[in-house]
């Protein structure tokens, strides 16, 4: 989505430098796809890293749960299977979109 004419125009106008009325017209046009294309782009990064966080937190309510049968330690089980269903549910809402 780069256009180099409309970089140069942007860094004229950044630099204060005069430009026709089209031309910033065109400008600003061009600048605000390019923020929503940004916006677009953050929006997916951050719900991948939220639904990698989810399933480490999941992972890790396994590996509590695992170690508590092993130790038996009925605490440090219910905290791991507490852990796996808050992740569960919290996974749940962002594939929903909620």
């Amino acid at each position: 989505m780069k256009d180099e004419k409309l970089e140069f125009l942007s860094d004229e106008v950044r630099k204060g430098n005069p430009i026709g009325l089209r031309e910033a017209m065109e400008v600003v046009e061009y600048q605000s796809g390019l923020r929503k294309l940004r916006e677009e782009r953050s929006e997916k990064r951050e719900r991948i890293l939220k639904s990698l966080a989810a399933v480490a937190c999941s992972a890790a309510g396994g590996v509590a749960l695992v170690l508590g049968e092993i130790d038996d330690s009925p605490g440090l089980g219910g905290i791991g299977l507490f852990l796996i269903a808050a992740c569960m549910y919290l996974n749940s809402k962002l594939v929903n979109g909620k």
